[in-house]
């Protein structure tokens, strides 16, 4: 019988519906009993001098849609028992954000992983994204571009050894 792994699957998609609705809707499909990780939330991130401080992830939401050049990254945990543990929003500078879900693996059975990333995929209505293990993806649409590439380029070259 597998067993987790003791780290977690990253499940990112790419999408360019950086809105409070569409980031909302994605929260309330995969983790609807959802809880901040944070207790603030400062702009520009892991600064000395925030510009900005939010108290609610909500609030830094409502900024960060509006101000598409800022990058920024929050997380929710998943308080339900339950494979799926947590859901993480990456906001890159270009405008775009990368919707994301952190799970168990039984790695190398990546059935667990690859059920989610299939579903982010459906619901962002989008194919561009890669399964990865407890590494974030860049904040920016070009390099996550980039990153999707370099990991189908081994996936066959793996395939073929």
């Amino acid at each position: 019988m597998d067993e987790y792994e003791g780290y977690f699957a990253d499940c990112y998609a790419l999408t360019d519906k950086r809105t409070e609705s569409f980031i909302k809707e994605f929260l309330d499909h995969f983790v609807p009993e959802r809880r901040e990780t944070a207790d603030e939330y400062e702009v520009p991130q892991y600064e000395n001098n925030p510009v900005e401080n939010f108290k609610t992830a909500h609030e830094a939401v409502k900024f960060l849609v509006e101000n598409k050049s800022i990058k920024h990254s929050l997380y929710w945990a998943n308080p339900i028992k339950s494979e799926l543990r947590g859901a993480e929003i990456f906001f890159t500078d270009d405008g775009y954000v990368i919707m994301g879900i952190f799970c168990e693996t039984k790695y190398p059975n990546t059935e667990i992983e690859d059920k989610i990333f299939k579903e982010i995929k459906e619901f962002c209505g989008n194919d561009e994204g890669y399964i990865t293990y407890e590494d974030t993806p860049p904040h920016n649409s070009k390099e996550f571009r980039e990153k999707i590439k370099l990991i189908e380029k081994a996936r066959k070259h793996n395939t073929r050894s």
